[in-house]
C-alpha cells in the first residue's frame, strides 16, 4: 500500500509539471495594430517663379519663297505646268542661344498625385538667315521653252515665346517629377525675297529675257504651335522650390517657314 501511494504522488507531480510547461498565457489589455495614415508633402495651390534656359532652334526655309514665286509667275504656262514656285532654293539653319523669363501656375493635389496648369513667358533672340541654293532649269511649258533660274532669300528672328500647359506629376517626398503638354505662342520678325529670271524660247532667233523680283517683311508676327516636355520640382523649404525641365515647341509655318525650339532650363519659385 505504501508503495502504491508513493507512485501516485510521483505521477501527480509529473502531470502538474507538464501542464505548467504547455500552459499558454492569456494576453490582457492589448489592441490590434493600426498603421498611421500616410503623409504627403503639400504641393497644392498657386506658385510663381523665374527661369533661365539654353535653347536650340531649327528653322526650315524651304517653303519661304513659294507664294512669292507663285505670285510673280501667276497666270503663266510656266507656273501652271512646271511649278517653279515648288522649287526649294532655301535650306535649314539651327540657331541657339539663351532664353529667360517667368512662370506661374496652380496645383490640385490628390494624395500623391498633382494635376494642374501653368504659363511661362520667355525672351529670346534666335535669329537665322537661310542658306541659298539657286536652281536653274530648262523646261517646256505650252509651246515655249524656258531657261529659268529661281533664287531667293529669307531670315527669321524669334523675339519671345511662351506656352499655356497642362501639368501632371507624382509626389515622392520633396520631389515632384512631372510631364506637360500645351499650346504655344511666339513672335517673330521675318524677311523674304524671290527672284525669277531667264530667257523664253532660247533657241529661237529672237529670245525674250524676263526678270521678276519681289520681297516682303513682317515684324512681330505671331507664331502658333504645341508644347510638350517634362521636369522635376524640388521643395527646399515649405514654400520655396527649384525646378529643372526640358521642353519642345513645334510652331506651324509662318510665311512658309517651319520653326521649332528645344529648351533645357532651370528655375526657382515660391508656392502659397
Amino acid at each position: 500500500m505504501r508503495r502504491c501511494l508513493v507512485v501516485l504522488c510521483l505521477l501527480a507531480s509529473m502531470t502538474q509539471t507538464s501542464a505548467q510547461e504547455f500552459d499558454v498565457p492569456t494576453l490582457r489589455g492589448t489592441s490590434p495594430f493600426i498603421p498611421a495614415a500616410p503623409q504627403y508633402t503639400r504641393w497644392a495651390g498657386f506658385y510663381f517663379g523665374g527661369q533661365v534656359g539654353r535653347s536650340s532652334a531649327e528653322m526650315n526655309f524651304a517653303g519661304a519663297t513659294k507664294d512669292l514665286v507663285a505670285f510673280l509667275l501667276r497666270n503663266t504656262a510656266l507656273e501652271n505646268q512646271q511649278r517653279p514656285s515648288e522649287w526649294a532654293t532655301l535650306g535649314k539653319e539651327n540657331p541657339s542661344g539663351v532664353s529667360y523669363g517667368a512662370f506661374a501656375g496652380y496645383n490640385v493635389q490628390f494624395s500623391d498625385v498633382i494635376i494642374g496648369f501653368d504659363f511661362h513667358y520667355n525672351r529670346s533672340g534666335f535669329a537665322a538667315t537661310a542658306p541659298v541654293t539657286p536652281i536653274r532649269r530648262v523646261v517646256s511649258a505650252g509651246s515655249n521653252t524656258y531657261d529659268v533660274t529661281v533664287e531667293g532669300s529669307a531670315s527669321m528672328r524669334i523675339t519671345d515665346y511662351g506656352a499655356a500647359r497642362l501639368r501632371a506629376g507624382c509626389i515622392i517626398n520633396n520631389f515632384l517629377p512631372y510631364g506637360t503638354v500645351g499650346f504655344a505662342v511666339g513672335r517673330a520678325d521675318v524677311t523674304r525675297s524671290a527672284h525669277v529670271f531667264g530667257i523664253e524660247n532660247p533657241s529661237s532667233p529672237t529670245p525674250t529675257p524676263f526678270d521678276f523680283a519681289t520681297s516682303d517683311a513682317k515684324n512681330g508676327a505671331f507664331l502658333y504651335g504645341w508644347s510638350a516636355g517634362g521636369g522635376m520640382d524640388v521643395l527646399l523649404m515649405p514654400n520655396f522650390f527649384v525646378r529643372g525641365e526640358i521642353e519642345y515647341i513645334w510652331f506651324t509655318k509662318l510665311e512658309g517657314i517651319q520653326a521649332q525650339i528645344g529648351t533645357a532650363r532651370v528655375g526657382a519659385g515660391w508656392k502659397f
